[in-house]
């Protein structure tokens, strides 16, 4: 929260000048917008060459244009909001004035409906540090004023001002932010998380048991007596995992908006605005490349190849492939398999055909079913952000969703029935019985999406729901018992 610490509260006289980016919203638009514009190569191509003509004013000018913010959904700073408010009970004149583009800073002002003036940027003017202190004075003269801001770029801004209010406190400020008798306003308690925690919480470490994938081909290999595959299996996780983060990090700067218009994932650190996107990328250019490092240099090329095509994929279903129907699914299905393609080649083997084809068809149920949930969830026939999928879909998602559960036990079937099965298993009619438990598992978790009770990822709710995880253990069992356990039928 903020606390307001006026020793001398500033009279009706005295214009309050507010900024935009890190003040007035836990947000940088210009970098939101630059993420935005980096699924639109026409957006970042026109944005260049206004930058080449006009400067950072250009640029600002170029990006709002083409790819543009819904100011209603930022995370607007409730303490400033209030702090502005009391400014105007007291009839004092408001002003905004930040380095944002004058069109975007108008519109965030004519939708807040709380200030007297706009002072911003413009192509071949960019309004920060010296150039907006200079913009001040042209309105106020001499007279004093009161500067609301939260970057070392306000520093003499702070410094020109009869009264100084901070919604951070720079490290270089904090002389100005010491001096009490000019300072009305300065940050206090907050529950909002710091850098470090906010980054872990982007990273989503409970987000990685979804990598145990990786060691399904250890189990189906009936490797899991060697000490040297289970090391190898269990770094390909970890591998994975830091991957799997970059991943994460670099959706959720792509999906700054769309997060916030929905209702759980606008608090992710990013919609929330308590990380900045080039944070997210930074970080995320790191995890990727420790993650290659260690996947070519000690698991080997095969499973640095693998971890390569994930990225590739990954980054496809991002920019281009989430917003098309049924392509999304497939791809959410291809980027699960594959974290058993890269288990094998961790191992130096191949996945059978039969695991594959299972795991094809049993992910893209549970694709459809994440589509589902968030359908149902959709008010009216509303289309989901970002994605091209409407409300009035639900029961064709449905139906797909459940068809290729159905297949993936159809896989399975075939599979304890094939003449492989009798070459890698002692007692081989043991795996009959994971076909009704698998059932049970599948038609149960369709059956509470439909409840509301699995939440937003059928993965998570996989690992974390305590019937999918002894269901899960008891297939184990059935496979481990079919393979050491020697049972002569006829003497039963």
């Amino acid at each position: 929260m903020m606390t307001s610490v006026p020793p001398h509260t500033p009279s009706a006289s005295v214009p309050l000048f507010v900024d935009l980016d890190g003040t007035l919203v836990h947000a940088d638009m210009a970098e939101e917008m630059l993420a935005r514009g980096m699924r639109s190569p026409r957006a970042m191509l026109r944005g260049f060459r206004a930058w080449r003509a006009d400067g950072l004013g250009g640029l600002k000018r170029s990006l709002w244009a083409e790819v543009g913010l819904r100011v209603d959904l930022l995370p607007y700073n409730a303490q400033v909001l209030d702090y502005i408010k009391g400014a105007r009970r007291a009839g004092r004149q408001v002003i905004l004035a930040t380095a944002a583009d004058r069109a975007a800073a108008e519109e965030v002002a004519a939708y807040l409906g709380l200030f007297d003036a706009v002072l911003a940027s413009e192509p071949g003017r960019n309004l920060k540090g010296p150039a907006k202190l200079e913009a001040i004075r042209a309105m106020t003269g001499t007279a004093p004023f009161e500067y609301l801001g939260d970057s070392t770029a306000d520093l003499p801004i702070w410094a020109a001002a009869a009264y100084r209010g901070f919604a951070r406190i720079p490290s270089a400020a904090r002389d100005l932010a010491a001096q009490a008798d000019h300072v009305t306003l300065t940050p206090g308690p907050s529950d909002r998380p710091g850098k470090g925690r906010a980054i872990r919480r982007a990273m989503r470490p409970h987000q990685w048991s979804k990598n145990a994938l990786v060691l399904v081909p250890l189990l189906f290999a009936h490797l899991y007596t060697d000490p040297a595959s289970i090391m190898n299996a269990l770094l390909a996780v970890m591998v994975f995992s830091l991957c799997a983060s970059s991943v994460y990090l670099v959706n959720d700067v792509l999906d700054i908006e769309a997060d916030r218009a929905h209702p759980t994932k606008k608090n992710r650190p990013f919609a929330a605005g308590h990380l900045r996107p080039r944070t997210g990328i930074l970080q995320a250019g790191w995890l990727m490349l420790i993650s290659c490092l260690v996947g070519f240099g000690v698991l080997g090329v095969p499973f640095g190849l693998v971890l390569l095509s994930y990225l590739a994929l990954t980054t496809a279903y991002s920019f281009v492939l989430k917003a098309y129907s049924t392509v999304d699914v497939i791809a959410l299905a291809l980027l699960y398999t594959i974290r058993i393609v890269a288990g094998a080649a961790a191992l130096g083997t191949f996945p059978s055909p039969w695991l594959l084809t299972f795991s094809m068809f049993f992910f893209l149920s549970l694709a459809y079913l994440k589509r589902y949930i968030e359908l149902s969830k959709a008010v009216g026939n509303a289309r989901l952000p970002a994605r091209n999928y409407w409300a009035s879909d639900m029961t064709v998602v449905q139906t797909f969703g459940i068809a290729n559960g159905a297949l993936s036990l159809l896989t399975l079937a075939e599979y304890v029935s094939s003449p492989e099965v009798v070459t890698r298993y002692n007692t081989p009619a043991l795996l009959w019985l994971a076909i009704p438990v698998m059932m049970f598992w599948t038609y149960r978790t369709w059956m509470w999406a439909t409840r509301g009770k699995v939440g937003d990822d059928p993965v998570v709710f996989a690992m974390k729901d305590k019937i999918s995880r002894i269901t899960g253990l008891l297939v184990i069992a059935i496979f481990v018992l079919a393979r050491y356990l020697n049972l002569d039928w006829s003497t039963l």
